[in-house]
C-alpha cells in the first residue's frame, strides 16, 4: 500500500493546528454572548486576519485528518473513525464561521449594516448555539482521538493526554487559569496533533 502521502497530510495537520492556535490568541473564547461575531462590527483587520487563519485551519485539518487512519491499523479503528469524522466536522464549521466574518467584516467596511445591526445577529440563539456546537463537537472528536490512541498506542502516552487537557482547559481555562496562562490549552492542542503527525510519518514509512 501506497503511504508517500502521509507525510504530505500529517504536514497539513500541523499547519493547520498551528493555525488555529494562532487564531484563537486574536480572539476571546467563545462565552455564549456573541462577542466573536461582533469582530467583524470593528473597522480592524482583525476579523479579516482570523478569517484567513479559520480558513487555513479548516483546510488544514481535512486534508490532514486522513494521516490519523496510519495509526488505527490493530487498534481503536471505529473509535478513530469517528474522531475522524468529527474533527473533519468541527473543521468544516470553522471554514463556515470564517465566510461569515467575512460577509460580515464587508457589510461593515462598506457601511451596509451598523455594528448595532451585527450586535443583534450576534446575540442570535441559533447563532450562538451553532458556534458553541461546532466548538463542542470539535472537542469531542479530540477525547475521541485520545481514547483510540490510548487504545492503538502508537503515540507515545503524553500525546492523548495533550488532547484531553485541551479540552479540559478549554471550559475552565477562564475561569481558573491565571491571565498569561490562558493558552495553555491551545499550545496543547498544538502539541498533541505535533505528536500525531510524527508518529503517522514513523508507522507510514514502517
Amino acid at each position: 500500500m501506497r503511504t508517500d502521502w502521509v507525510p504530505v497530510s500529517a504536514a497539513a495537520l500541523v499547519t493547520g493546528a498551528t493555525a488555529l492556535f494562532v487564531g484563537a490568541q486574536l480572539t476571546p473564547r467563545p462565552s455564549g454572548d456573541g462577542e466573536l461575531l461582533r469582530l467583524a462590527g470593528e473597522h480592524t483587520d482583525r476579523s479579516g486576519v482570523l478569517a484567513v487563519l479559520l480558513t487555513v485551519s479548516a483546510i488544514g485539518l481535512v486534508i490532514g485528518v486522513p494521516s490519523l487512519f496510519t495509526l488505527f491499523q490493530r487498534q481503536g479503528f471505529h473509535t478513530g473513525l469517528c474522531a475522524a469524522v468529527l474533527l473533519s466536522v468541527g473543521a468544516v464549521l470553522l471554514a463556515a464561521f470564517a465566510q461569515v466574518l467575512v460577509v460580515f467584516r464587508s457589510l461593515t467596511v462598506h457601511d451596509a449594516v451598523t455594528p448595532e445591526a451585527i450586535a443583534a445577529v450576534a446575540g442570535n440563539g441559533l447563532q450562538q448555539s451553532m458556534l458553541l456546537g461546532g466548538f463542542a463537537v470539535f472537542y469531542l472528536g479530540e477525547l475521541l482521538l485520545a481514547l483510540a490512541l490510548l487504545r492503538a498506542r502508537t503515540t507515545p502516552v503524553w500525546v492523548p493526554w495533550a488532547f484531553v487537557l485541551h479540552v479540559v482547559c478549554g471550559p475552565l481555562g477562564q475561569a481558573v487559569l491565571p491571565q498569561g496562562w490562558r493558552g495553555l490549552g491551545s499550545v496543547l492542542m498544538v502539541a498533541g496533533f505535533a505528536g500525531v503527525a510524527v508518529a503517522a510519518n514513523q508507522q507510514g514509512r514502517g
